[in-house]
């Protein structure tokens, strides 16, 4: 129960995702489509019912949930670095429960608007600010076999995973203000949108190869 008491701000944010909902299903008619993917040009090219997306909105949030609070009872290096883990794992827990949230909330209200109605912006900053947030996690994370940046060179070297993490969280820091920078850029540039679109996405992807070479440094060391 103590420890249920840590993930205390997931469960809130479960409980108001449920309310909200639930005043949703009162609002959309039976055959209302719910947007459920964006291109990389930030227009929405994927539909959902309305029954599947409550089911996947409330499945993502509690799965989350269940997937860092059940940790300790599936990863042998839990309690290797339990202290670390029950102080980080929390957070992290009501940052990625938040932002589903988040998200399926908004893809419902473009649902009860005809879809489209509102720009793409507001996904933008918010998977932004998840980037910048978790990126501020990531030094913060012991190595373990679930959460952070998991190479088969990150797993087998403590340094490695310190290292890449630390570098892992400036870039996510770094491709999450650009994501929230590219919300503020007028549609019309298209080419610029795309070009800080694929930077964002990409520079994170820097931190695998670099636990590479810094695990063959390291080796010849």
């Amino acid at each position: 129960m103590k420890r249920l008491l840590t993930y205390k701000w997931s469960i809130v944010v479960v409980i108001l995702h449920l309310i909200v909902m639930a005043w949703f299903l009162g609002q959309l008619p039976a055959g209302a489509k719910i947007p459920s993917h964006w291109n990389i040009k930030g227009e929405i090219d994927g539909w959902m019912g309305l029954t599947g997306s409550m089911i996947m909105g409330l499945s993502l949030s509690v799965g989350i949930f269940l997937l860092l609070y059940l940790m300790p009872y599936y990863d042998p290096r839990y309690r290797k670095n339990k202290d670390r883990m029950d102080k980080i794992l929390p957070s992290i827990s009501f940052v990625l429960v938040l932002f589903f949230a988040l998200l399926h909330v908004y893809s419902l209200y473009l649902g009860r608007m005809g879809g489209g109605a509102e720009p793409f912006r507001f996904t933008y900053i918010l998977i932004g600010m998840m980037f910048v947030i978790l990126g501020n996690f990531m030094p913060k994370v012991p190595n373990n076999f679930f959460v952070g940046i998991r190479t088969p060179w990150t797993l087998s070297s403590e340094e490695v995973w310190q290292k890449t993490h630390r570098l892992g969280g400036w870039l996510f820091v770094i491709s999450g203000l650009m994501l929230c920078a590219k919300a503020f850029i007028p549609m019309q540039q298209s080419t610029l949108q795309q070009i800080l679109m694929w930077v964002a996405l990409l520079l994170p992807l820097y931190s695998v190869l670099y636990s590479f070479l810094l695990y063959r440094r390291i080796g010849k060391r």
